[in-house]
């Protein structure tokens, strides 16, 4: 008598079930570090627009007998590259030299204190985490928001 062997090939429904709850279980627990990290990542960008912005300031001021401009979009296209800049990647609304996603404090110059703060994220660029801060000297500060 002949046996009849069975080459099987292929998965169980029970395999690919074990197998898709453990990518499962994979992503759920990798997901918030992944949002952590686009979140850095959109942190980092905002700094970046707000340090070319914080250079055309400078610029302009050396132009302009160390007074910074009376509006944030005076500084497109001469002192800052792209329009670009005025734009937070962090929050879905484009920002535009009209309408920057950064507030602007008006009336400083080069010799306003160091310490003043003249360029700052607006209120939710980020969330309730924090803003991004450009002083007159030139630095850019992360500040947390402590709850």
């Amino acid at each position: 008598m002949f046996s009849i062997c069975e080459n099987r090939k292929g998965f169980t429904i029970a395999e690919l079930l074990i197998v898709t709850g453990m990518f499962l279980l994979i992503f759920s627990l990798l997901a918030p570090f992944v949002n952590m990290a686009k979140g850095r990542s959109r942190r980092l960008g905002c700094a970046n627009n707000l340090r070319e912005i914080s250079l055309g300031l400078h610029k302009y001021a050396a132009d302009h007998n160390d007074l910074f401009p009376p509006k944030l979009g005076d500084l497109y296209p001469r002192y800052v590259s792209h329009e670009k800049v005025f734009d937070c990647p962090a929050i879905k609304n484009v920002g535009t030299k009209e309408a920057p996603d950064y507030e602007y404090t008006v009336g400083l110059s080069e010799i306003s204190s160091p310490r003043e703060i003249i360029v700052r994220d607006k209120d939710g660029n980020h969330k309730k985490s924090g803003m991004n801060i450009v002083r007159v000297d030139g630095t850019i500060e992360w500040v947390c928001f402590r709850h």
